[in-house]
């Protein structure tokens, strides 16, 4: 009975995972799955911040095929007691690596402000999680931080920088990565907003865009 408990668990973990960072939101997978075991909210969250974790160790094992060309381009979220601008409240930054070729996702990397920290964080997390290998051109736009990320990476030779993409330059375009990022803003929506910088939740939509 205890084996048979053991193994509902796991299968409703494993399904509630999977379609958290799937665009639904916590409450629609309660409803949706009408669950066997007495499951909520605050629940489902600690799943996330409890196994996301362990997934993303085994991930970091994994050696990609990459190309010699990365995109980098950010995007904000809705951050409980994020900081404020002019035109929004509650924001934080996420910042994404993603490789031409295989469109592997080599870093998501949340900031709480859009500046070098958090492009110098998202390129040695890219850095890492290509087992070392640097590539040769990295697409972005014109902020500047990303000129100093791509300048803080401990590596023999600097990749070559191709800043200020844009749509009406083919040569020059970051169209990749700016369709991902749209993607994750529709899944933020869904999620509306996160609760703290220490949520699992960027490391979640990392793998599952992977796999």
């Amino acid at each position: 009975m205890r084996e048979q408990s053991k193994s509902l668990s796991s299968e409703v973990i494993t399904l509630t995972l999977d379609l958290c960072f799937s665009w639904l939101s916590l409450r629609k997978i309660i409803r949706m799955c009408l669950f066997k075991i007495e499951v909520g909210v605050t629940t489902i969250y600690d799943w996330i911040q409890k196994y996301v974790p362990l997934i993303s160790d085994y991930v970091k094992t994994l050696t990609p095929e990459l190309s010699n060309v990365w995109h980098g381009d950010e995007v904000f979220v809705k951050m409980k007691g994020g900081k404020s601008n002019k035109l929004q409240k509650n924001i934080a930054y996420l910042w994404n690596v993603m490789d031409r070729r295989t469109r592997f996702l080599l870093a998501s990397k949340l900031s709480e402000d859009r500046d070098a920290l958090g492009a110098v964080m998202a390129f040695k997390e890219a850095i890492q999680n290509a087992q070392g290998i640097p590539p040769e051109h990295v697409f972005t736009d014109s902020l500047k931080a990303y000129k100093q990320g791509i300048g803080a990476l401990e590596i023999a030779g600097k990749p070559n920088h191709v800043a200020n993409c844009g749509v009406g330059k083919p040569q020059t375009t970051n169209n990749l990565i700016e369709r991902l990022n749209g993607t994750l803003r529709e899944r933020i929506k869904v999620q509306r907003g996160w609760k703290s910088k220490k949520s699992q939740i960027a490391v979640g939509q990392r793998i599952q865009y992977i796999s």
